[in-house]
């Protein structure tokens, strides 16, 4: 029988592509869920590259006018799926705290969550695929998705970034190899020190891939960056797009206030951060090391991690779990820059715990880590960092490196100080760390994609404030020429998940 797949595919066209070269390369039945806006829909209401059986428009199918929510069908949802809608719901950011634009109520929210169970739920009634493709889940939709076809027990494809550079993986998990922890009593003997396994790191170092990126997307086009400004204020936006959800209240004025609002708030926060945050440090003494999230961030907000987003109740809790000689250095995250800093008092509220440093942004992460007892983070990959430095983490969450055997995942907040005792006593053997790196070697695959999003934007027209835009045949055509080598990869990464089930 032909296997069917299911695509979600955005404006980012990884799933475009991958979908066009599994089509030259299998008989598999293609199906697709679009999410665009109104100006990219004609695109792919007419596109002849891929032969997809049936296309469905996400945002079409999902309207709060003149709506409200079935409360009876989302609880027989729930009991149906075994999902937490709630859950769900807060992962995402436009729904909650982070949106300046418009605060949702119970209703809205509730109702959007509702339409987005029903179309999933008919599609998916209509087609019955065997797999589904997919990004990592960025958004509730996403997330939804995915959990509704785990719970009907079809396959998901997961493309994701793994935290070494240029390593990616297809997964049927979100966030982790599905295999068992790493069992420090069999593992062969190695001649790698910690010095050789820090090379290795730092060679495979994801922050300079993310440099690259801030480079093609802001450096290279920086006149591009202010055209995309200049067209969003002296442009109207199509009727259809101030009627999907995720756009509600973004008007000009208000985008015009955010960023001056912003502007003011970056200055004032960075001079206060200059004059009160700790940039000499005192490592006479032994301390722990808990660097913040940048907010928001996906993987803060995903899954379990978002019972611990409150990040200063959980520094809080750390800080009073530790032993008695220990102090807690905590590091602003120095991309929170790009979002105008936190607000003043949340700095205060946290140099005002008595074993608490706050340390200044500038301060690099890897003189943090050489120099600590223990590095505790929400899901950060600074518990991976760890390891390779000689030093035990412990980790909220379950991320790919919880494998690693000098990874604490503790079940709760309460279990922070038997967890912080037990990982302190944590004898670390590099052998641990080379068995880790085998075991990404051999689940991943090696794909540069540093500035593959940025340059689709920008010859799409989609960098800005405002991600609507007319897709030509000709730029996807082209685009699908240019990146060949990388989506055959990927469709023949895809291909081989498939046939192995």
């Amino acid at each position: 029988m032909t296997k069917k797949i299911l695509f979600f595919i955005d404006l980012w066209f990884f799933h475009y592509g991958i979908a066009k070269y599994i089509q030259e390369k299998s008989d598999y039945e293609l199906y697709s869920i679009i999410e665009v806006e109104d100006k990219a829909k004609e695109f792919f209401n007419q596109q002849q590259f891929v032969n997809f059986k049936n296309i469905w428009q996400y945002l079409d199918n999902v309207s709060i006018k003149n709506k409200k929510p079935d409360i009876s069908y989302l609880k027989k949802f729930e009991e149906k799926y075994g999902i937490d809608l709630w859950k769900i719901a807060y992962s995402e950011r436009v729904f909650y705290q982070y949106n300046k634009f418009h605060k949702y109520t119970e209703q809205e929210i509730l109702t959007i969550i509702e339409q987005e169970a029903r179309f999933f739920d008919s599609v998916l009634d209509e087609i019955n695929p065997d797999f589904l493709s997919l990004m990592a889940p960025t958004s509730h939709h996403t997330r939804l998705l995915y959990e509704i076809c785990k719970a009907r027990g079809i396959k998901c494809l997961v493309f994701t970034f793994v935290r070494f550079a240029n390593r990616v993986m297809i997964s049927e998990y979100s966030n982790s190899l599905g295999i068992e922890k790493i069992n420090p009593d069999k593992l062969a003997e190695t001649n790698k020190s910690f010095e050789d396994l820090q090379i290795f790191l730092k060679e495979h170092d994801a922050t300079k891939k993310i440099d690259e990126v801030k480079k093609v997307g802001y450096e290279s086009h920086f006149w591009e960056r202010y055209k995309a400004i200049i067209k969003f204020f002296i442009t109207n936006r199509t009727p259809g797009f101030k009627n999907h959800f995720p756009n509600f209240g973004k008007t000009k004025y208000k985008y015009l206030i955010i960023k001056i609002s912003n502007f003011v708030r970056r200055k004032t926060r960075t001079y206060f951060i200059n004059n009160n945050l700790t940039k000499e440090l005192d490592f006479t003494k032994p301390f722990a090391y808990f660097p913040l999230h940048f907010e928001p961030e996906q993987v803060l907000m995903m899954g379990d991690a978002q019972f611990y987003s409150d990040q200063f109740t959980v520094i809080s809790n750390i800080a009073r779990s530790l032993p008695v000689d220990f102090k807690l250095f905590v590091k602003e995250h120095p991309g929170m820059k790009i979002e105008g800093w936190r607000d003043e008092e949340y700095y205060k509220k946290i140099m005002q715990i008595p074993n608490v440093v706050l340390i200044h942004p500038s301060i690099l992460s890897e003189e943090l880590i050489k120099k600590c007892s223990l590095v505790i983070t929400i899901a950060g990959t600074t518990s991976q960092e760890a390891a390779f430095y000689n030093r035990p983490s412990i980790c909220f969450t379950e991320q790919v490196f919880s494998i690693l055997p000098s990874i604490y995942q503790p079940k709760s907040l309460e279990e922070l100080p038997e967890a912080i005792k037990i990982s302190l006593k944590r004898k670390i053997n590099p052998k641990e760390i080379e068995e880790y790196i085998r075991i990404i070697n051999e689940n991943t695959f090696e794909l540069n994609l540093s500035s593959t999003s940025a340059d689709f934007g920008y010859r799409f027209g989609l960098k800005g404030l405002i991600m609507d835009a007319k897709l030509k045949k000709e730029t996807v055509g082209q685009i699908l020429i240019d990146y060949k080598s990388m989506f055959e990869k990927l469709a023949d990464e895809h291909i081989k998940k498939i046939e192995d089930t």
